[in-house]
């Protein structure tokens, strides 16, 4: 990995981590700007409605529901009620995804993302020690899915090829509630599973 100085935030903790941990830079690895700007572009492009997404971004789509209708809504929960925090189902990822690597979207702020590419088990150690709490996102890097948590810890899985029996099987235990993921915003009605 490059110098460390000249990180800081998320970026920097991570670097800090992997090599910590001597996580190979063949297993995790920080894009370019200029590979972060497309891979950023192309999960705008593929999953986020274009009048909303160019307006407010990734964020604001992850919270108010700004993904593009047409794309199929897989599977999603809300974990962490009552104050509990359950990450457990990503360490499943690499059963649900069932690929060699994916690319990991990380909210430094609103606007500012760092991108990796990584192994589907390194996005579980990645997200659950290396970093505090903060919006993530993880794309095929073919962009056929996408899996999101946002603060508000919604879990969502949009998109084609994702196995179903896989997610709810990794899932169920930290299910606490169930929203109908069609609505516009989560904040809506919610019901108890």
């Amino acid at each position: 990995m490059q110098a460390l100085h000249k990180w800081n935030g998320i970026r920097l903790e991570i670097a800090e981590y992997c090599r910590d941990n001597q996580i190979r830079e063949e297993d995790f690895r920080f894009l370019s700007i200029y590979d972060w700007k497309n891979v950023y572009e192309k999960v705008l492009e593929r999953f986020v409605d274009h009048q909303y997404g160019r307006k407010n971004g990734l964020y604001w789509s992850n919270i108010n529901g700004g993904f593009r209708n047409d794309i199929q809504r897989v599977y999603c929960f809300q974990e962490g009620a009552n104050n509990h925090l359950c990450y457990e189902w990503i360490e499943k990822l690499p059963e649900i995804v069932n690929c060699e690597k994916v690319y990991l979207l990380l909210e430094q702020d609103r606007i500012k993302y760092w991108i990796a590419e990584c192994k589907p088990a390194i996005v579980s150690l990645i997200i659950n020690e290396a970093i505090g709490y903060t919006d993530y996102y993880i794309t095929d890097k073919k962009f056929n899915w996408l899996i999101t948590e946002n603060h508000h810890d919604i879990v969502q899985f949009l998109g084609e090829g994702l196995n179903v029996e896989q997610i709810e099987k990794a899932c169920t235990y930290t299910k606490k509630y169930t929203y109908n993921c069609s609505n516009a915003s989560f904040f809506g009605s919610r019901s108890v599973v």
